[in-house]
């Protein structure tokens, strides 16, 4: 990895025909993770040290937290740069419920970790988002667990730990609402249900927090702030894509 994807026959369909591609079912992280970065262009800017995003001619980065003193994750890795190729399949999957896209998102997970081993296999501990599935939630599936479990059955020697963080009641959505409002919700109603049930799991650990997309960071910060309390030595957090408004 990575994989010369034009040696492939019959050539990968593309990220957006995961559908029809013959190694939707066949395939490897190292097929899935190539064809999804397969086009992205790096940065001909600076960009932010802490999530990769070409900063403005201030050198501020467009995610809120990322320039906040009391941020509590080290760093954020994104998988893909083709934010809205990457977002639109998380989509489908995600509030469409095509969940047989399960197994190619974890395809992709896994394909990211090997291609970045030498720098994530420092971590401890990758574990999810925290998604409230209990009577009063949204959605009744916790799809980040989902994309997890796949990932570890390609992925068996990444030290997957799904649900390290726990959360006790259904909050606000982010879905589609200005920066101002989702710091309100994190910092009020999300920071309130969050805690870690476990915390002898993570005591002196280094542990990556997975989720489907960044937007501007005030979850990921909550999350980190909980593991911290709890013991964690350090928190990152890894993501499919950065995706304003996401």
């Amino acid at each position: 990895m990575p994989i010369d994807l034009e040696a492939l026959e019959p050539a990968p369909a593309g990220l957006d025909a995961c559908a029809s591609c013959a190694y939707r079912v066949a395939g490897t992280p190292a097929v899935c993770f190539a064809c999804t970065v397969a086009g992205g262009a790096a940065p001909d800017r600076p960009a932010c040290v802490v999530c990769g995003q070409v900063v403005d001619d201030h050198g501020s980065c467009p995610n809120t937290v990322c320039g906040v003193d009391d941020r509590y994750f080290s760093r954020l890795y994104t998988v893909s740069d083709r934010a809205e190729e990457m977002w639109r399949a998380v989509y489908r999957f995600k509030y469409g419920e095509e969940r047989d896209l399960a197994e190619v998102l974890g395809r992709i997970l896994v394909g990211f970790l090997e291609d970045n081993r030498e720098e994530l296999a420092g971590y401890d501990l990758i574990t999810t988002g925290a998604i409230y599935v209990g009577p009063r939630a949204h959605r009744l599936w916790d799809y980040l667990q989902v994309i997890v479990e796949e990932a570890r059955r390609h992925g068996p020697g990444w030290p997957f730990a799904p649900g390290l963080i726990a959360k006790s009641g259904p909050t606000g959505r982010f879905l589609g609402i200005s920066p101002a409002e989702r710091r309100r919700i994190a910092e009020g109603e999300l920071r309130s249900a969050l805690s870690v049930p476990e915390p002898e799991r993570v005591v002196g650990r280094r542990i990556l927090v997975f989720d489907d997309v960044y937007s501007e960071g005030f979850s990921l910060r909550e999350m980190a702030r909980v593991l911290l309390e709890a013991g964690a030595a350090e928190v990152a957090g890894v993501v499919f894509a950065r995706r304003k408004g996401g």
